[in-house]
């Protein structure tokens, strides 16, 4: 017997060893909900289940053995770049939630989450579905290291201002991004402030530009939409305005939108400006795809 907890933290003595074959014979819908069920199987993912009224709770959890990791990412990097794909899947629309990263021990990391499914469930949509949630992280997490997946945030960074960019910052860690201030990176000797910015920004999937109060992004703003033309999020208080230099360009270029907020509906903000920013990236790619011969196969 080995304990377990819940998604709602309760714990649970009784785990019974059992592989699906075994599950199949059973009626999920009646299952007691005070045994968790370790699913022990060959090729399949090492999950735990339990039932809590009409919904299985479905415990992932990929254990990354460092001494015998062949990855291209080192362990500790994969794994929170799974942390983050579980995020990222979630706000696009998959059932997953909980997640966990227990590195205390260096040889031993495991990657936890938990996916919901209807107690109903038939045994072989149950296995495609906990097969399809491990391989969608995998590959997301695998994706976000080999392909840029950043954002860039831009702003006043003293004072109150560098107060509001860590808010924003702390939102789109919590929705699985890399993110990056530019006050708080590395100099390189011999690289101006600009290149910098714009070294990070043309590795970035996306920049945010806080508005309200003038500050050096008032430079760096020509030159990340015009010149580099990264697809670009205005952020700007109500009331509020750096400078009115730059309205026109929100109707002339493409790949940049302002979006409005109250302190009370920042991040509802900035969610709308992540859905804009996917779009436009998604219209982008599949306008290069229809026009560009190399893009076509």
């Amino acid at each position: 017997m080995t304990d377990i907890h819940n998604i709602d933290g309760e714990e649970y003595d009784d785990m019974e060893d059992i592989n699906l074959s075994e599950l199949s014979q059973l009626d999920l819908t009646s299952i007691d909900e005070n045994i968790t069920y370790n699913i022990f199987e060959d090729n399949f993912p090492q999950c735990y289940i339990n039932r809590v009224g009409e919904t299985l709770i479905i415990r992932i959890e990929e254990h990354i053995y460092t001494k015998y990791w062949f990855h291209k990412y080192h362990a500790s990097v994969f794994s929170e770049a799974m942390i983050k794909a579980i995020k990222r899947l979630r706000l696009d629309g998959f059932p997953f939630s909980d997640e966990e990263l227990d590195e205390d021990d260096d040889v031993h990391i495991f990657v936890r989450w938990t996916l919901k499914v209807p107690s109903n469930i038939d045994i072989e949509s149950l296995s495609e579905s906990v097969n399809y949630a491990f391989d969608s992280v995998f590959e997301r997490a695998n994706a976000m290291l080999e392909n840029s997946d950043s954002v860039l945030i831009l702003g006043k960074d003293t004072g109150d201002g560098l107060a509001l960019l860590k808010r924003i910052q702390a939102h789109l860690e919590n929705l699985g991004f890399y993110t990056y201030i530019i006050k708080e990176q590395p100099d390189v000797i011999g690289e101006s402030v600009m290149q910098k910015v714009l070294r990070f920004g043309l590795s970035s999937r996306f920049v945010i530009v806080e508005n309200s109060e003038p500050t050096g992004h008032l430079y760096e703003f020509p030159h990340i939409t015009k010149f580099a033309e990264l697809t670009t999020i205005v952020l700007q208080r109500q009331g509020d305005g750096a400078t009115w230099m730059f309205e026109d360009l929100y109707h002339k270029l493409n790949n940049v939108e302002k979006f409005e907020y109250t302190n009370d509906t920042l991040e509802d903000n900035i969610n709308i400006g992540i859905e804009w920013a996917k779009k436009y990236l998604k219209s982008f790619g599949n306008y290069q795809k229809e026009k560009l011969p190399w893009f076509q196969k």
